[in-house]
C-alpha cells in the first residue's frame, strides 16, 4: 500500500471523527436511553474502523497489537452501551476516560512514527494533549461528572481529534506521488 492511500486512511479516520464528534455534540442532553443508544453506536462505528484500518495498514503502523486492542476495547464500550443502555454511570464513565487516555498514547506514538515522514505534527500533538486532558478530566471528575458533560467532552474531542487527522492527512497526502 503507498503513503498517498495511508493517508487518504487518515482523513477519512479523521473525517469519521468530525462527524460523529458533532452529533454528540449537537444532541447531548437528550434522553439517557436515546443519548446511550447514540453513544453507542459512535464508539461501535469508530471502534470496527480502528481494529480494521490498524491491520489494513499493518505495515504503516509500529504499534499494531495496541492499535487493535484499542479498536476492541472501544467497541466493546459501544456494545456495552448498546446491551446494557443502565450499565452504571460511574463505570461507563470511568471506561470513556480510560478510552481518551489511551487514544493519546496512541497518538503520541503515532506523532513519534510519522515524525520523519511528515509536514505538520503540532495539530497532531494538540489533538493528543486534548485527548489526555479529557481523559484525565472524566477519571478524576468520575464521582460528580454527569453524563451529558462527559458526552461534550467526548464531542469536542472527536472533533479536535478528527480535525487534526484531516489536516495531517490534507498536507501531506500531496507529498506522495505513488
Amino acid at each position: 500500500m503507498s503513503e498517498k492511500r495511508f493517508f487518504n486512511f487518515i482523513f477519512i479516520e479523521g473525517l469519521l471523527l468530525l462527524v460523529l464528534g458533532l452529533c454528540v455534540l449537537i444532541l447531548p442532553k437528550l434522553t439517557s436511553v436515546t443519548f446511550g443508544v447514540m453513544l453507542s453506536v459512535a464508539f461501535i462505528t469508530y471502534g470496527i474502523y480502528k481494529a480494521v484500518v490498524s491491520i489494513i495498514n499493518k505495515n504503516y503502523v509500529s504499534n499494531i497489537i495496541y492499535s487493535v486492542f484499542l479498536g476492541i476495547y472501544i467497541l466493546t464500550i459501544g456494545v456495552l452501551l448498546l446491551l446494557v443502555p443502565r450499565i452504571s454511570l460511574l463505570w461507563l464513565i470511568a471506561l470513556i476516560g480510560v478510552f481518551f487516555l489511551m487514544e493519546s498514547i496512541s497518538s503520541v506514538v503515532f506523532i513519534s512514527k510519522m515524525r520523519n515522514m511528515s509536514n505538520s505534527l503540532a495539530c497532531k500533538g494538540f489533538a493528543a494533549l486534548v485527548l489526555f486532558l479529557v481523559g484525565l478530566i472524566i477519571i478524576l471528575g468520575v464521582p460528580v461528572m454527569s453524563f451529558w458533560m462527559v458526552a461534550l467532552l467526548s464531542g469536542i474531542a472527536f472533533v479536535i481529534k478528527g480535525m487534526a487527522k484531516m489536516t495531517l492527512s490534507l498536507v501531506n497526502r500531496n507529498n506522495y506521488n505513488v
